[in-house]
């Protein structure tokens, strides 16, 4: 029962995936860490990332902001077009001396990996916003014991509130974690993009007062279970798409 569970979970997700927009990635590879000297963690992977095996690559170097639930304060997430280019990057971040050299800077600077996940896009929405200008990031873990049930409810709730004029997202999504651990097991994560910190405050301010809000947390809860929140501010983007 289990093996027939868990090929109707990769089934549906691969079914709500084919509809993404051109724009957004197949593959993430998350990286989360916990670094006391950002600059130099930073520096470290602008490095790296002047390698011409990936610097064409889209990547995100970001804060985490309102964390809560671990030490981790900045993250790194590849976005992969398909599964080439993911193969492609793993084996030289492996393999190479330029990845070697990041991963020996790192260890001197003591940063500390918190967690890594592969997650793959369920649903995606572009909002008409532009990826460059849209450095906030608003993310929500979650354990989804029922997704045939909880993505219709999210899917549903999303789409009443892209004409709010608190609703400012440049784009939005929910994506299914196929491997790693981030915590206390997320299955899922709901994301939205914004182009200030401001507009995503804002957001947060109108999504949790709203009658849409309390009647979709009334029917998703025993769908899921919350794990936790946090926000994120890019600091550099490579190739945004």
């Amino acid at each position: 029962m289990k093996n027939i569970f868990l090929t109707f979970v990769l089934i549906f997700s691969f079914a709500i995936s084919a509809n993404l927009p051109e724009n957004f990635s197949k593959y993430q590879s998350n990286f989360i860490f916990e670094c006391d000297e950002p600059e130099k963690c930073f520096a470290a992977f602008d490095k790296y990332m002047s390698a011409p095996e990936v610097a064409g690559l889209e990547v995100d170097f970001y804060a985490i902001n309102h964390n809560g639930w671990d030490t981790a304060s900045h993250g790194i997430s590849f976005y992969f077009k398909d599964a080439d280019e993911y193969a492609a990057s793993g084996l030289f971040y492996a393999t190479s001396k330029a990845g070697k050299a990041f991963r020996d800077a790192m260890n001197k600077v003591g940063a500390e990996l918190t967690y890594k996940t592969l997650t793959i896009h369920s649903v995606g929405v572009d909002m008409g916003g532009v990826t460059a200008e849209s450095p906030v990031g608003l993310f929500w873990d979650l354990n989804v014991t029922n997704p045939a049930e909880f993505v219709p409810l999210w899917v549903e709730f999303s789409k009443n509130m892209e004409d709010e004029s608190w609703n400012k997202m440049s784009a939005y999504g929910l994506q299914t974690h196929y491997l790693g651990n981030a915590g206390n097991g997320p299955s899922h994560n709901v994301w939205a993009s914004f182009r200030t910190t401001q507009d995503a405050l804002e957001f947060l301010d109108g999504m949790y007062a709203s009658k849409e809000f309390a009647e979709y947390s009334a029917k998703a809860r025993e769908h899921r279970r919350f794990i936790r929140s946090y926000m994120t501010t890019s600091l550099k983007m490579y190739n945004p798409d």
